[in-house]
Order: C-alpha cells, then sequence, then structure tokens
C-alpha cells in the first residue's frame, strides 16, 4: 500500500464527511433494522426475514441486482430450507469459505427448482451482506468492484480477481488493518460519533466505518481508479536488505520468578498489525525475488496462504526459490532487534519437520512501519533444535 496515497485520502475522507454521510448513512440504519427484527425462530420465517431487510436498499437492491427480491420469493415459498441455509451460514464454529459456499449451493438449489433460468443473485457481495448485518462486529460489506478500485488506487499488493472467493479473506485482513488506523484518529471518530443517531446501529468496533471509507475511497474521492494523486513521494530505502541463511545454536532459557506488567491487550493488537505488514513485506519481496531471478510467471504464483486459507496451515506464504522449487516461509516480525525473542505454534513447528528443507523462517528485525523498512535474516530448515523449553503447558483435565 503506499501510504502517502492512504493518508491523503484520510484527510479527503474527513474534509468530505458531511456530504458522504448523507448518501452512506443507510448503513447503520440498516444493521439497527436487522438487529431490531431478527430472530431465527419466528414462527413465520419470511415475514420476519423481511422486516429484517427492509432498510437495505444498495446493499441488496441496486440497478440490476436483486437478491433482496429474490430471497423475499425463496423464503416464502421455501421457508423450512432457507431458514436452515441461515443457521448454517450464521454457525460462527464452521469455517467461512465453506459456510459461503454451502449456502450458495443451497439457494441456488432452490433457485434452479423455483425460478429455472433465472439468477439467484446470491452471489459473495449478497452472503457477506447477510453475514454483516447478523455479525456487524466481525464482518465488512463487501463488493468486488469496490475493493479492486480501492486496490488500484492506494496500490495494494494483492491484486482482487473476480469471483475468487480468496478475495473476502484478503479484503478482510486488510479491512482489519485499516479499521487500526482509523481508530486513533480522535478527528474522524468524534465526526462519527456525531452522525450516529438513534436510528443507527452503534458499532463499538468501527467495522462499518471502516467500509464506508473503503467504499468512499472507491466512489466518492477522486475522479476514478487511474486518477493521479499529488502527494509527496515515498520514503526510499537507504540500506539493502539483509538476507542470511542462518544455523542458529540453542541456549538454555533462564527461569525467574520476577513478576511483569504487561499491557497484553494492546500489544496483541500492535502485534497483529506488525505481523501482517511483515507478511506483505514478504509477498513482495519474494515477488521481487523471483522476477530478477527472470521467474516472472513463477512470481505470479506466490500466495498469502495465512490470508487466503487462514491461520493452522504452519506457515504464512508459499513462495518459490530461484529454481523454481515451492518453498513455505513463516514469517516473524519484531521492530526489535535481531536477537529479540519470537515463538513459534506447535503447527509450525510440524510443518517444519514435514518439510524439512523446503520450509523456511524469514525474521524481520528493525521494522519501520513509517517507510516499510526491515531487515532480515532466514532459518531454514527443522525447527526442533529451537524449540526444546516451552513457555506454556497443555492441561488435560479429562484425564486426571
Amino acid at each position: 500500500m503506499n501510504r502517502n496515497i492512504f493518508n491523503y485520502y484520510i484527510k479527503e475522507y474527513k474534509l468530505n464527511f458531511d456530504k458522504i454521510s448523507q448518501q452512506e448513512i443507510y448503513k447503520w440504519k440498516a444493521v439497527k433494522c436487522f438487529q431490531d427484527n431478527w430472530d431465527i425462530d419466528s414462527d413465520n420465517f419470511h415475514e420476519m426475514l423481511m422486516k429484517s431487510i427492509k432498510l437495505t436498499d444498495n446493499l441488496l437492491i441496486s440497478g440490476k441486482y436483486f437478491p433482496r427480491r429474490m430471497l423475499s420469493q425463496y423464503s416464502e415459498q421455501r421457508p423450512i430450507e432457507v431458514r436452515q441455509l441461515f443457521i448454517d451460514l450464521y454457525n460462527e464454529d464452521e469455517d467461512l469459505y465453506d459456510r459461503i459456499k454451502n449456502f450458495q449451493v443451497g439457494i441456488n438449489k432452490i433457485n434452479d427448482e423455483l425460478s429455472p433460468g433465472k439468477k439467484s443473485y446470491q452471489d459473495h457481495r449478497a452472503i457477506i451482506a447477510y453475514l454483516t448485518l447478523r455479525f456487524p462486529e466481525r464482518y465488512f460489506f463487501y463488493k468486488f468492484k469496490m475493493y479492486k478500485t480501492f486496490s488500484n488506487k492506494v496500490d495494494l499488493s494483492y491484486k482482487p480477481v473476480k469471483g475468487h472467493i480468496e478475495n473476502i479473506g484478503h479484503f478482510n485482513s486488510q479491512l482489519e488493518f485499516i479499521r487500526h488506523k482509523l481508530s486513533i484518529d480522535q478527528e474522524l471518530l468524534k465526526l462519527h460519533k456525531n452522525r450516529i443517531t438513534e436510528d443507527c446501529y452503534y458499532e463499538d468496533n468501527l467495522n462499518i466505518l471502516t467500509q464506508d471509507f473503503i467504499y468512499a475511497v472507491a466512489n466518492h474521492l477522486g475522479q476514478n481508479q487511474n486518477s493521479v494523486i499529488s502527494v509527496p513521494p515515498e520514503k526510499k530505502k537507504t540500506k539493502e536488505t539483509k538476507a542470511i541463511t542462518t544455523e542458529l545454536k540453542l541456549q538454555k532459557d533462564q527461569i525467574n520468578f520476577r513478576g511483569r506488567k504487561v499491557n497484553f491487550i494492546q500489544n496483541n493488537i500492535d502485534n497483529k498489525d506488525i505481523g501482517y505488514l511483515g507478511e506483505r513485506w514478504v509477498v513482495r519481496y519474494e515477488i521481487e525475488k523471483l522476477k530478477k531471478a527472470n521467474k516472472n510467471n513463477i512470481s505470479k504464483k506466490v500466495k498469502h496462504t495465512s490470508i487466503e486459507e487462514g491461520d493452522g496451515t504452519g506457515f504464512d506464504i508459499q513462495s518459490f526459490d530461484i529454481k523454481g522449487n515451492q518453498i513455505f516461509i513463516e514469517v516473524k516480525t519484531t521492530k526489535g532487534g535481531r536477537n529479540s525473542t519470537f515463538y513459534i505454534t506447535r503447527n509450525e513447528l510440524e510443518r517444519s519437520k514435514i518439510e524439512k528443507d523446503k520450509y523456511y523462517i524469514y525474521r524481520l528485525y528493525n521494522y519501520n512501519e513509517s517507510d516499510d523498512y526491515a531487515d532480515l535474516f532466514i532459518i531454514n530448515g527443522d525447527l526442533s533444535n529451537l524449540c526444546q523449553v516451552p513457555t506454556t503447558y497443555k492441561i488435560d483435565l479429562m484425564n486426571n
């Protein structure tokens, strides 16, 4: 992301806030309406659903886009089936991508039986809208065109591809980062708070505000996605990034029982932001590495796995070495020095054992968020010899 352009748009968003708000305030009203009326156990599911989504113009009806109209037909004629589809969609214990796909398959089956040859309009945009209306603190209203335009305007490294469900993972992660940036802008927060009336949903998490900013950049600020924004150039890197394959020796941990007062909540937020920025840094680094090695075709296959597939795979990025062999990269980022302590998960350790020579830790240190600069060293191979001193233990009370 071009930070100067991003900061420019924040200023423009605040300058045009009242004008934009007049057009976009309906989103907060739509969520409030849904929250006030939604009852999955209602005796009349169709009537309840229609009351819940009655203020979703522009979200579920716009131009030649009619998901609300079609959903009304389905719920009126097949209320039991549609109710179950929503129950499954709202089951937060299941994988998000699976829930989206299953809802789409189920609703399209009903559509084919009731309206053969017609579109159901139940695409990613509509399904994410249903999720956001129900869980406004967890999801963000989504439109592919909006995301693509925003990506081009602020020069995101990830370019969304129409129809790809992975767009949603990238979109959510990007907006979580942007939300954090907006949440520390006191001027913006005051403007936002003053516009929220009793008929609007009051959000603690600022998810709707974040999406509103994205939509404003894509549609209200600047003439079009190719507009040239006159901003100061980004700072140039003054040093070459160091990439050193390093073998480390295990050091014994010294145990002491001195108390510590740590702001774990804020540290968690900061670490998540830094971690995400570090992963994006490595994605760009890998793409450039492969391009310099004349591997342009392979460079397009570098995959930000932690975003597209979520946590738990044991690595963050799938890439390739300069010979074209696949490698697996776990990124650990710190603002501190080279020897700052870091942690790995059980899945990361086990993945390093399985992949062995194809597994890498990219340790970014001295990370500077303002100019997106970091030093780097690389650890390659099985991490077992580095992970012999656990700092936490699993307790199973069932076996005691």
